[in-house]
């Protein structure tokens, strides 16, 4: 995945992937689990965080995250459902689904 996101351009400063044994257990992690990755990973060198895997929904957690942190939090299934809108010319933007939708 890092390299991805360096293909396309962007400094990856940090990494770290669940570890589940299955996408079903992914889909079972509990919300305590990302906060402490996140309260892990964070430090001046991390401008925004990107959640990755679509089996766990993020939205609300990293909005949550978002107003602890004080950073941008992108979580993928938004991310997703914003590209896909706007492959097809909508544009709307509207609150409480991240940054994506309300500022871009």
């Amino acid at each position: 995945m890092t390299l991805f996101f360096q293909d396309c351009g962007f400094d990856v400063a940090r990494f770290r992937g669940l570890k589940c044994p299955s996408p079903v257990a992914i889909a079972e992690v509990q919300p305590d689990t990302p906060r402490a990755i996140v309260q892990e990973m964070d430090d001046d060198s991390i401008d925004a965080f990107v959640q990755v895997g679509s089996n766990p929904s993020m939205v609300a957690l990293c909005r949550e995250m978002e107003a602890d942190v004080g950073k941008p939090f992108v979580a993928i299934n938004a991310a997703t459902y914003w590209h896909a809108l706007r492959a097809v010319g909508i544009a709307d933007q509207f609150a409480g689904h991240g940054p994506l939708f309300e500022k871009h």
